[in-house]
């Protein structure tokens, strides 16, 4: 165990805080969300709802807004390896939607499509796996710890029985000072699978938001090339896009500005986001919610997806899929499926 899991493991305060940025070698943690004289980190941590509306049901513990500077803070270089754990026994597996509403569902959103009231919607399900005993969230966590090359790793504690924590493999910006960048990221593949039409138009559509909002807060917008990425055991389309903020836009307009993006709304965002409000069996929480570490220096906010919510001996686990005109309810079923495999893989270790 490194130095930063077992002084995690030991803390018997809370909050608790981890978090590493996708592409950067040092990991953070801490504790205590001190009040008064306390002397607290510079560094703040923590996140958003998805919509102020999200955090009802199993996310009524959670606070729509919450960030903190930890009363005390530790960091290192991050090390890949997993220490091996047992999970305990998994009882049942239930989803939200079934399948059977999953297929009317997204045959209802690709109706909105086809006449226009829609260009793009993402649709998600949420799957709460229920164990015999009390599960850890610093288990789960660690047992993610190897994809932190290609994913952002997070967790916020708010008890000894409830964290929120996840590897997620998109970012909604990066600033340092008044340089800011985002990024396209749609469309999901197995390493096998050819791209089609119908990941082209997901991503074109997370472009065309990402563009107009640049042009909103920033000057000298530069995108980078075109790639395709993998995030484990999936590739994505993915293109960066980079700009000098302007004098009068802070974090708090990025925030308005890019979320959400059409890579976990959709388009028109607004249509779309009170369209999802309406037809998900379930409150999102702070699933697809910013998620990251706040300075004035440096912000940098990860998308919380590829995520899960413990609950005690519960593991609520969240997916999404975009839905566009050439979308088959199957196929989006088992792209669910696959977004939430680094999970699943582990329940027979």
């Amino acid at each position: 165990m490194t130095t930063l899991w077992k002084f995690l493991d030991e803390a018997t305060q809370y909050p608790k805080i981890y978090w590493k940025s996708r592409g950067n070698p040092l990991v953070f943690a801490g504790y205590g969300a001190g009040q008064g004289e306390e002397k607290n980190s510079p560094l703040t941590f923590g996140g958003r709802a998805f919509t102020p509306q999200s955090c009802q049901g199993i996310w009524s513990s959670f606070p729509t807004s919450f960030f903190f500077s930890p009363t005390t803070l530790k960091q290192e270089i991050w090390n890949p390896s997993r220490i091996p754990f047992v999970l305990p026994k998994l009882l049942e597996r239930k989803d939200a939607p079934t399948f059977d509403q999953w297929w009317i569902m997204v045959d209802g959103a690709l109706e909105k499509i086809k006449n226009n009231q829609l260009k793009k919607v993402v649709l998600a399900r949420q799957t709460t796996l229920k164990f015999d005993g009390k599960i850890d969230p610093l288990h789960i966590l660690r047992m993610l710890t190897p994809m932190g090359n290609q994913t952002s790793l997070f967790m916020l504690q708010l008890d000894a029985d409830t964290a929120f924590l996840g590897a997620t493999p998109e970012k909604l910006f990066h600033r340092q000072g008044r340089k800011i960048s985002s990024e396209a990221l749609a469309g999901t593949k197995d390493k096998i699978e050819e791209w089609s039409a119908k990941e082209s138009t997901e991503i074109e559509a997370v472009q065309l938001f990402l563009h107009e909002k640049f042009m909103k807060c920033c000057k000298d917008i530069k995108w980078q090339a075109p790639e395709q990425v993998s995030f484990g055991n999936l590739n994505h389309l993915y293109q960066s896009i980079r700009g000098d903020l302007k004098d009068e836009v802070f974090d708090q307009e990025l925030f308005l500005h890019l979320h959400p993006t059409p890579a976990l709304g959709g388009l028109p965002k607004e249509a779309a986001v009170s369209y999802l409000t309406q037809v998900e069996p379930f409150h999102r929480g702070w699933y697809g919610g910013p998620f990251g570490m706040v300075s004035p220096e440096e912000t940098d906010m990860a998308v919380a997806i590829r995520s899960a919510l413990i609950r005690g001996n519960e593991m609520h686990l969240f997916a999404g899929a975009g839905i566009v005109k050439d979308s088959n309810p199957q196929k989006e079923w088992q792209e669910l499926d696959r977004k939430i495999h680094h999970y699943l893989r582990f329940l027979n270790e």
